[in-house]
């Protein structure tokens, strides 16, 4: 499976991130059979030698919320990332399902803009 491109707007170093609000995962229209377990969401620093990697987890909620599990239905609420710094970043969104079943609904880049 591919995943689908969600295209984040750019936000400035050092600002906090806008986030995600509420989104439904479907596949066919429809919410997978089996409830959703877990959300992360990892973003990549490209063009460096020993890229950053961070990472927002449904393990917090401040950074993912689940608000409704059998239906797919989270958020990622307005937040400070401040390892993002000056760049592009690759990002993606993986969800883990209640029986473990781990797939990427979600990828794209985001650009972060250097704070001056």
């Amino acid at each position: 499976m591919i995943p689908a491109k969600l295209a984040l707007e750019p936000f400035s170093e050092g600002d906090d991130w806008d986030g995600i609000p509420a989104i439904t995962i479907t596949i066919n229209h429809a919410a997978p059979a089996v409830a959703m377990g877990s959300v992360t969401m990892r973003f990549r620093q490209t063009g460096v030698t020993k890229p950053t990697i961070v990472e927002l987890s449904s393990g917090t909620p401040s950074q993912i919320a689940i608000l409704d599990a059998a239906v797919w239905n989270f958020q990622i609420p307005v937040q400070p990332i401040p390892e993002l710094t000056a760049g592009r970043w690759m990002w993606r969104l993986r969800i883990t399902d209640a029986v473990g079943r781990k797939r990427t609904y979600l990828a794209d880049e985001i650009v972060v803009l250097e704070n001056i």
